[in-house]
């Protein structure tokens, strides 16, 4: 199929591809004269490169992932990752609130910076000028309990922010040493189509396969969320602790 094409199938602009190309995402099509050629393997991984742009994952992120995933896998991911999208692991429906609203708990305006950090912690998705979507709503009634108690709104983006960052570090081993790999081992003993010819015959995983990862997933997750959960109260106290006879040592 030809650019054009591939665009049409996709929703991906001419121009998106073409710069997803540049930045070594995707393989270059295949020239036919002048004309560039693609097929269903470019197809497969523009969709999956396009679900993870949706999900809020940056090019950078997107080309670590697309290194490890297994050449000629591009379709099975690509529906995998429909399969498993937007709320497969969240535990919350997302919910809309003015950035002002939530910066009145503190008996302020939000500041173009904090307003700034917001849309790019990942967690709170841009809808309008001052509106956002909170993917965890449950985060927001802990900040107004910490606003209750006299934390400034600062405080609370600089914790909302570590606690961001560290468990989307266990975030990503949980996915790239258990999911990734448990997926890889299903979909490689998915037996190939017989329609060899038909793009859609590519794409399209064992209603067996899909089962099973559907069953196994359902299983993992609460555990994965679990283990997060059972070990930060021990961590946390060995922090204080620490924290504690630190300042002791300081006195003495």
């Amino acid at each position: 199929m030809t650019v054009e094409e591939l665009s049409a199938r996709t929703g991906v602009s001419v121009r998106n591809i073409r710069a997803y190309q540049t930045a070594g995402l995707m393989p270059p099509p295949r020239l036919q004269g002048r004309l560039g050629l693609y097929d269903a393997e470019h197809q497969g991984k523009l969709e999956l490169i396009r679900d993870l742009r949706q999900q809020g994952f940056r090019l950078e992120a997107i080309k670590g992932m697309l290194e490890k995933t297994p050449e000629g896998a591009w379709g099975e991911y690509s529906l995998i990752s429909e399969l498993f999208s937007t709320t497969f692991f969240t535990v919350e429906a997302p919910k809309r609130k003015g950035i002002n609203e939530m910066a009145a708990n503190w008996d302020t305006k939000a500041t173009p910076e904090q307003k700034e950090r917001l849309a790019r912690n990942g967690l709170y998705r841009p809808v309008g000028e001052d509106e956002v979507e909170m993917l965890s709503p449950a985060l927001e009634r802990i900040g107004i309990q910490l606003a209750e108690l006299n934390v400034p709104l600062d405080t609370v983006l600089d914790l909302q922010d570590e606690l961001i960052k560290h468990t989307r570090a266990i975030a990503k081993a949980y996915v790239e040493q258990l999911f990734l790999e448990l997926l890889k081992a299903i979909t490689s003993s998915q037996p190939a189509s017989s329609d060899k010819g038909s793009p859609a015959a590519k794409l399209a995983p064992d209603p067996n396969v899909v089962g099973a990862m559907k069953g196994l997933f359902e299983r993992l997750r609460p555990l994965a969320i679990g283990s997060v959960s059972a070990a930060f109260p021990v961590v946390l106290q060995q922090e204080f602790d620490r924290a504690i006879q630190k300042q002791q040592k300081k006195r003495s």
